[in-house]
């Protein structure tokens, strides 16, 4: 039975919290540990995983897994401690264990979610992303950009680039009305996905701002950017950029979670949410006028609609 537990969790050994730690009785009962907190049961996981802290001192997984059941069972000193140790050990980030400090304010928040983090958690949700997304989630983000940019008077593009473009989504929805459409996206398995639906013209695997760095000036007449932004604290760096690929007339069409008023704030959900007040003046500062700002929801969290913004921005 454990075999078969052992190869259902090295399926992909990309995703860093199912990584091996290299000793079967480690995983074994790390495994179990899981298990136990699946079911609830996180005093449990927290005793086995402190039990095995001997065998696997050094491997960052099982100091998160620790981190989470001392903070499910009312301990948040003992979670602050184990989640500093897992990002010590974690030199990329990929458990996001600095994103748990910030969130818990034991750290300051950051500029945004680490590249090997959010490239680890796609590259582990690929496979059922889009019946999670909206099925799960009624997920509605490229149908609100599509409706903000026709109400614009905005329905024909020339060549569209599709931020954090997952599996295709938002390319579905937008090739119809792209002479050219690219897509990039941090995660490889992602970009597999997208590249099995033969709506982009066009598919790159990388961080967004080095792209975007990397593209021809003036050579879009449409930036989007479906539900991405929540893994994005600081939004300066990426709007600059999209301001240097965008033609004269071209149009940077966003969504966001909303915050009523600090800048942006990493929420419990280790998602961004920002102001409305901090993305006028960011969308200022890098060049762009707000042609349209309104609150909708782009998902639904625990069932309820969470509160989000409708961006569209044009070259100032």
């Amino acid at each position: 039975m454990f075999s078969e537990i052992v190869a259902e969790h090295e399926v992909d050994r990309r995703s860093p919290i199912l990584r091996t730690s290299g000793d079967l009785t480690v995983d074994r009962r790390f495994i179990y540990a899981q298990s136990a907190a699946a079911d609830g049961d996180h005093a449990a996981a927290a005793e086995l995983l402190e039990q095995t802290l001997d065998l696997a001192p050094h491997w960052a997984p099982l100091w998160l897994a620790l981190a989470m059941a001392y903070e499910k069972t009312g301990r948040p000193d003992e979670a602050v401690a184990a989640f500093s140790r897992a990002a010590e050990l974690d030199f990329e980030g990929e458990l996001g264990a600095g994103l748990h400090l910030a969130r818990l304010g034991a750290a300051r928040t950051p500029a945004g979610a680490p590249e090997g983090y959010i490239r680890g958690l796609f590259d582990q949700y690929a496979d059922r992303f889009e019946t999670h997304l909206i099925e799960g989630l009624a997920y509605r983000g490229p149908g609100l950009l599509a409706d903000a940019l026709a109400s614009l008077g905005a329905a024909r593009f020339g060549h569209v680039i599709d931020l954090g473009c997952g599996t295709g989504l938002c390319g579905a929805r937008f090739r119809a009305s792209s002479d050219r459409l690219t897509g990039v996206d941090l995660s490889p398995r992602m970009i597999l996905e997208a590249r099995g639906k033969g709506v982009y013209d066009r598919l790159e695997t990388g961080g967004i701002v080095g792209f975007l760095a990397r593209e021809p000036a003036r050579s879009a007449s449409l930036v989007l950017a479906a539900d991405v932004f929540v893994y994005f604290g600081d939004l300066a760096p990426v709007l600059a950029a999209a301001v240097g690929v965008l033609e004269p007339v071209g149009l940077f069409a966003f969504t966001l979670q909303w915050a009523s008023d600090r800048d942006y704030e990493l929420g419990p959900d280790m998602r961004f949410s920002h102001s409305e007040a901090y993305v006028k003046r960011v969308a200022r500062d890098a060049g762009l006028s707000i042609a349209l700002l309104e609150q909708a929801s782009t998902r639904k969290d625990a069932g309820v609609d969470a509160p989000g913004l409708v961006v569209v921005a044009a070259c100032a």
